[in-house]
């Protein structure tokens, strides 16, 4: 899921532009200690001050990353410390990764951007209400499939207690989307022709990842292992519990400070993803300087991307103000950045950065950050701290 509650305090005044990153060397870099020993002892000095059971940050440059770095527990009752290399949940950060391997796929004539999402589907998603317009994979990563939220449906029927489910994301997919599926309802679609209207909606995402799994002939899965995460060497990020080593994963911790038990995303693609605050910092990093080794895509593709989906005077109803275009499963902020947040039962996580500086910042924590106004105010401090790297 995403979370939507943090987005006005974190909202400036500078635009941003899309530009293709020169060809800088690759390389991973961390500023001398006593570059940043008063930034690591101030960030310490907020997470005593917080809610926060453990974090970790990052700051990329086009160069590198330049600045990471762990802050509490990864487990408050071992006292595991919290690091860069910490692997969570990330929540729907993970849908920046179905953007990437859209424009792969169509890279390599598997799909098409613009494509009726029923030609590559194994059943039929249909419009109820404009059932002869179809959905495009387009509209689905830029949200304006005509497709809605209804959370209470979702957090029931989309996770499942422990690490693995035998519900694949297919089948929830075909129960809930499909005319004959079991769970179909014509109120998870808005009264408004697909392209029209802007709701965001976990399952456009999902049904996104379906059909590139359909098109490619590969879980998404394997797909994203193989043609993002693996170049990029993040070999301690997956889509599954049993890929991860039990000693990197952090405790997650609800608002109240207990324990969250394991729980799995059935459509993980669109919320699945574990990796560490290192690896999406080494993920950020190609596509802010898509010439570095391993980057998934190549600069007029991160353009692609990246750039605004929607034009003036042809955008879509119902926009967030917070978020005022979309590119492909990458949001655009009113302070000019790109990225996207994610949280869930127990995480929270953002990852933006600034095309105009080629900036960003990562943050991802172990607990939910709530929208009481102590919750928003440590976030809010941490987050702006990490300004003071350039």
């Amino acid at each position: 899921m995403r979370i939507s509650f943090i987005t006005a305090f974190l909202i400036t005044s500078s635009t941003g532009l899309f530009l293709a990153s020169p060809a800088v060397q690759a390389q991973v870099l961390v500023l001398a200690a006593a570059d940043t020993a008063g930034l690591t002892a101030q960030l310490r000095q907020r997470w005593q001050a917080s809610d926060f059971p453990g974090f970790a940050v990052a700051v990329v440059r086009p160069d590198g990353v330049v600045y990471e770095h762990g802050f509490g527990y990864a487990n408050k009752a071992l006292k595991t410390p919290y690091t860069p290399a910490t692997v969570q949940g990330v929540g729907s950060v993970s849908k920046t990764l179905i953007g990437v391997a859209l424009l792969q796929a169509a890279a390599a004539g598997q799909l098409r951007l613009d494509q009726p999402v029923n030609e590559l589907l194994p059943f039929a998603v249909h419009h109820p209400y404009f059932p002869n317009q179809p959905i495009t994979l387009r509209q689905l990563a830029t949200m304006t499939a005509g497709l809605t939220e209804n959370q209470r449906f979702y957090s029931k029927h989309a996770y499942t207690k422990g690490t693995a489910s035998a519900l694949s994301s297919e089948e929830y997919l075909r129960r809930t989307l499909s005319p004959t599926g079991q769970w179909f309802s014509r109120r998870r679609f808005r009264p408004y022709a697909p392209g029209s209207s802007y709701a965001y909606s976990n399952e456009s995402a999902a049904l996104a990842a379906l059909a590139i799994e359909k098109a490619t002939g590969q879980a998404f899965s394997e797909f994203t292992r193989r043609h993002i995460l693996l170049p990029l060497g993040l070999t301690d990020s997956g889509w599954n519990y049993a890929e991860i080593a039990a000693s990197q994963m952090a405790t997650l911790y609800s608002a109240k400070g207990k324990i969250v038990p394991p729980y799995y995303t059935i459509t993980y693609p669109d919320g699945g993803l574990l990796t560490s605050v290192h690896s999406l910092g080494r993920y950020l990093h190609s596509i802010i300087n898509p010439a570095v080794r391993g980057a998934p895509l190549p600069p007029a593709a991160v353009d692609s991307l990246l750039k605004p989906q929607f034009a003036a005077g042809r955008m879509p109803r119902h926009l967030d103000a917070a978020e005022p275009n979309q590119g492909l499963l990458w949001a655009h902020r009113r302070n000019g950045t790109v990225g996207h947040t994610g949280g869930d039962a127990g995480l929270t996580s953002f990852l933006f950065f600034d095309p105009v500086t080629r900036v960003g910042k990562i943050l991802v924590t172990n607990t939910e950050v709530q929208p009481g106004p102590r919750s928003l105010k440590q976030f809010k401090a941490i987050w702006k701290l990490l300004d003071q790297v350039h």
